[in-house]
């Protein structure tokens, strides 16, 4: 029988769900529930009357709290409530007040205003913790997860051509540059996002775009030879373990934070310039075996240690001590 260490824990998670495209506060719930909790939901966006008739996000998750108290409510990002806000409901419904932050060191100067509202402030980069701290937050590194059932292996290789390189992700200046250097050094690469001629891709056809890669490529925003370190961080974004749960083998820069929670050279390959992308590319694209086996020793990281639940399990044990 599964273990459940948060049986009857009241939690009201804040977020957006969707499971065309953000799938993350639908795993999170489910997570949670894994883990005991009564888990209820407060949706971030206007939806259906709510949009009809502009209900701020403060409105609604005072009308959630009121009609279920909380021990814990948990707010991923939660640009919408002003720091006011969460005081108020804090001293009206009361219960312990979390926020996990995603966007950090991106939108850092938000999320040092946000953060000392909070019991408990969770980020992603490592990087900033010391600025959070400074700031009167207590805040507390919490690296992403995956959601294992999701992002699931193809059980058979489909017929057709599979894709060599490929990059999913939006388009911005840097990663335009980073990809036009290996298309003219002969690399192709399949590009799927916001911004693309080839659009995003969401649901299966997520999915299915990093599972038919045979090489993932990665490159976290910010990431050019020079770049501003401030601006772009050492937090893994989260599709270094999106690539790992679907099985594909991963080229990422080499984000300081990823070797928490990887191998370099056995469970992902890191590259720290344009030059060593391009290089790292043509051998693994090479080298089949080595990509079977980054890949198979990756996934099997992920499921041990790094889906929502274990995140999840992580958030509420330094929450409740």
């Amino acid at each position: 029988m599964t273990a459940r260490p948060f049986a009857g824990l009241r939690v009201t998670l804040v977020a957006a769900f969707n499971p065309r495209y953000h799938r993350s506060g639908l795993a999170l719930a489910a997570a949670l529930g894994e883990l005991g909790c009564e888990v209820r939901r407060c949706e971030e966006r206007l939806r259906g009357w709510n949009a009809v008739w502009r209900r701020p996000l403060v409105a609604r998750l005072g009308a959630v709290l009121e009609r279920a108290p909380a021990d814990l409510v948990l707010v991923f990002k939660g640009t919408k409530l002003q720091p006011a806000d969460v005081a108020d409901l804090k001293r009206r419904r009361g219960g312990r007040w979390v926020n996990w932050f995603p966007d950090d060191p991106h939108q850092l100067g938000v999320s040092l205003v946000l953060g000392p509202a909070y019991d408990c402030f969770f980020t992603h980069d490592s990087s900033s913790l010391e600025r959070h701290r400074r700031a009167g937050t207590r805040a507390h590194y919490l690296a992403f997860g995956c959601d294992a059932e999701f992002l699931r292996p193809p059980l058979s290789e489909r017929p057709g051509r599979r894709d060599a390189l490929v990059f999913v992700g939006s388009r911005d200046a840097g990663r335009e540059a980073i990809l036009r250097t290996l298309v003219e050094a002969g690399i192709a690469v399949s590009v799927f996002g916001p911004g693309w001629p080839t659009g995003p891709v969401y649901g299966g056809d997520f999915v299915q775009a990093l599972s038919r890669a045979g090489l993932g490529l990665n490159i976290h925003q910010h990431f050019a030879d020079g770049a501003d370190a401030a601006r772009y961080g050492t937090g893994a974004n989260m599709r270094v373990f999106e690539l790992a749960a679907v099985g594909t083998p991963q080229l990422s820069d080499a984000k300081a934070d990823i070797a928490r929670h990887f191998t370099p050279g056995r469970e992902i390959v890191l590259y720290g310039s344009v030059d060593e992308l391009r290089a790292r590319a043509r051998e693994l694209l090479a080298d089949a075996p080595a990509r079977r086996s980054l890949a198979a020793a990756a996934r099997e990281r992920a499921l041990r240690e790094h889906t929502w639940r274990h995140r999840m399990e992580e958030l509420l044990t330094v929450t409740l001590r």
